[in-house]
């Protein structure tokens, strides 16, 4: 019974390795949020589609049951032969109404409908980045955790090994027992920070599964990354003409004009196109006639609603400028910082290579010092843990320097 049962509890661990490609794909493709925003971007679209609809009118059919107290002569007045009296009127028919003219404002929001689609597309595109920003930050994070965790295991087996020999020299008294007991409480300490660092590569795991929307048991693979310097000034066009947050704001811009054109269209009068057929059943009979009619409205004193719609247009539009020029700002601040850092980072990469290669060599000095017992232990521990804590701090800074590349693609809508 336990030999079948072994397949299926090794089956429940697994895990399932993921590249960074993969990830964000699958996040792209199965991310919650994204979905929202894209139904979101479609009722924008049918919304621009039913105001360009309504240019072209609409077409009634209408029905009407009339009781009067006293019997009278219905339209059409003037009918030959003439028609009788009755009390009872039904009239059917059709009518079609269409807007003229309106000083463009039908015009104006068809443009706004239609701006209001493309920004809410925009702000998908902005979205899908952010998300690709998000699952790349928190892969390299999982790295980085990774990273230390793995040197924490490497420098765990090579205490393992310092314990076996310090036990055998113990054994037959060429050690002293405060050597073994400082060994095995180094290993106790590793252990608990190995805990830790499982804890926390177990976290960001959970963290990618949200923004992947799956429940499998991730894993996550190394990434070839090769840092290196980022010349800020040659990447400026690209960061002014592609950054997601200035895109948004320079639609709502566009949006935020045509309001105001509407608003200003109010003051100019509509004209309306409306025609009839219908049909009268009274009098025992049944006759019909048509009717066109074109209707001007101008209004003349309306307590300055029109003035005030302006107004709070007009204050949307400046409003968004200023957004423009705060977003911009903000957007150029951040670039510099982040080139500074990434730049800074390299310089990071390289004092750890070099802090690595000197902690090897005085390791491995340390080591041979003590087995041959030109060294005591508490040198030998010391040495060991600057040389895999230095492993752990270079491979992991360079997964930094990853991290902070995943949000300069951000800002530059790579």
């Amino acid at each position: 019974m336990f030999k079948k049962a072994l397949p299926l509890l090794l089956l429940g661990g697994l895990s399932f390795g993921i590249t960074l490609q993969g990830a964000v794909s699958s996040a792209l493709k199965n991310n919650l949020q994204l979905k929202a925003q894209y139904f979101h971007y479609l009722g924008a679209k049918n919304d621009f589609y039913s105001q360009l609809a309504a240019r072209f009118g609409e077409l009634d059919f209408f029905w009407k049951y009339q009781q009067f107290k006293t019997p009278r002569i219905v339209a059409p007045i003037n009918s030959f032969p003439p028609t009788g009296l009755d009390d009872q009127v039904r009239t059917y028919g059709l009518q079609y109404r269409v807007r003229l003219f309106d000083g463009c404002q039908q015009f104006f929001l068809i443009k706004a409908k239609k701006d209001t689609a493309n920004l809410e597309w925009v702000n998908w595109e902005k979205l899908s980045e952010k998300v690709k920003r998000d699952v790349s930050k928190v892969y390299f994070s999982a790295l980085e955790v990774k990273a230390r965790l793995e040197a924490l295991k490497e420098r765990k087996k090579e205490v393992d090994r310092l314990y076996e020999i310090v036990k055998e020299a113990y054994e037959v008294g060429k050690k002293p027992l405060l050597d073994l007991l400082n060994v095995r409480a180094e290993r106790k300490n590793i252990e608990a920070q190995i805990s830790f660092l499982r804890s926390q590569y177990k976290t960001l795991l959970n963290q990618l599964k949200v923004l992947l929307n799956t429940d499998k048991p991730l894993e996550v693979e190394d990434v070839q990354i090769n840092p290196h310097r980022i010349e800020g000034d040659r990447l400026l066009p690209e960061l002014l003409a592609k950054n997601p947050d200035l895109k948004v704001v320079a639609l709502q811009k566009v949006i935020a004009d045509d309001y105001r054109k509407v608003a200003m269209a109010e003051f100019s009068p509509k004209v309306n196109f409306v025609y009839t057929t219908q049909k009268y059943v009274y009098a025992g009979r049944k006759t019909s006639d048509w009717s066109y009619a074109v209707e001007v409205n101008l209004p003349i004193f309306d307590f300055g609603r029109r003035f005030f719609t302006y107004r709070k247009a007009r204050s949307e539009e400046r409003r968004v400028n200023e957004l423009y020029r705060l977003v911009e700002k903000r957007v150029l601040e951040t670039y510099r910082s982040l080139v500074d850092e990434l730049n800074s980072q390299i310089e990071v990469i390289e004092a750890n290579r070099k802090r690595l290669e000197f902690t090897k060599e005085a390791y491995k000095v340390e080591k041979k010092k003590y087995l041959t017992g030109k060294s005591d232990i508490y040198n030998l521990l010391k040495a060991e843990a600057l040389y895999y804590t230095a492993l752990g701090e270079y491979r992991a800074s360079i997964y930094k320097w990853g991290q902070l590349k995943a949000e300069l693609d951000y800002l530059l809508g790579r």
